[in-house]
């Protein structure tokens, strides 16, 4: 729907055109929103996960090859 090559753009009436699907019922669409929200939380605790792995990584290639102080 967007038009341009370098910028682009998005006017109102083609954004008048668009027809999106919503939950038609507010439990559903807060199942919905729940169930997105426990993924961000998932993700984010995975992602801390990572960073202490690649940390532990670094220190242990460290100490495979420990650098010589001059």
């Amino acid at each position: 729907v967007a038009q341009g090559n370098s910028v682009v753009h998005l006017y109102t009436t083609q954004l008048e055109k668009l027809k999106l699907a919503v939950p038609p019922y507010p439990k559903e669409q807060q199942k919905i929103a729940h169930c997105l929200s426990s993924l961000d939380e998932v993700i984010g605790l995975e992602s801390h996960k990572l960073d202490a792995l690649k940390n532990l990584k670094k220190g242990l290639m460290q100490q495979l090859f420990p650098q010589e102080v001059a």
